[in-house]
């Protein structure tokens, strides 16, 4: 029987007040609340996967930092504003020099 693959998933989180800003003209003031909790159920959704031994979370806001380590997520500090693409590499730099034998993917 072959063993499954092991994932360790990385997820970049914005500070939400950057983040979500194509919802601003459906939710208005609510964005913010809304990139939180949206970020909060990627999370979840990541941990519960079957395959998935790690989640990374790449962020520089530290109430997303705190929630996602109350999932049971592992959290790396990302550079402000340096980007998408920056911290999906970093994330991933991160994980594989503590991966060992599991794959990355990224969600975003």
């Amino acid at each position: 029987m072959t063993t499954p693959q092991l994932w360790t998933v990385v997820i970049p989180v914005k500070r939400p007040e950057h983040a979500k800003t194509r919802l601003a003209d459906a939710v208005g003031e609510l964005r913010p609340r809304f990139a939180r909790a949206f970020a909060a159920d990627t999370v979840r959704a990541a941990l519960d996967g079957g395959s998935v031994a790690r989640v990374i979370v790449v962020t520089d806001d530290d109430a997303a930092a705190d929630e996602a380590r109350t999932l049971g997520a592992d959290v790396v500090a990302d550079a402000p504003d340096a980007g998408l693409n920056a911290a999906l590499r970093h994330g991933a730099q991160a994980a594989r020099s503590a991966a060992g034998d599991a794959a990355v993917a990224s969600l975003s």
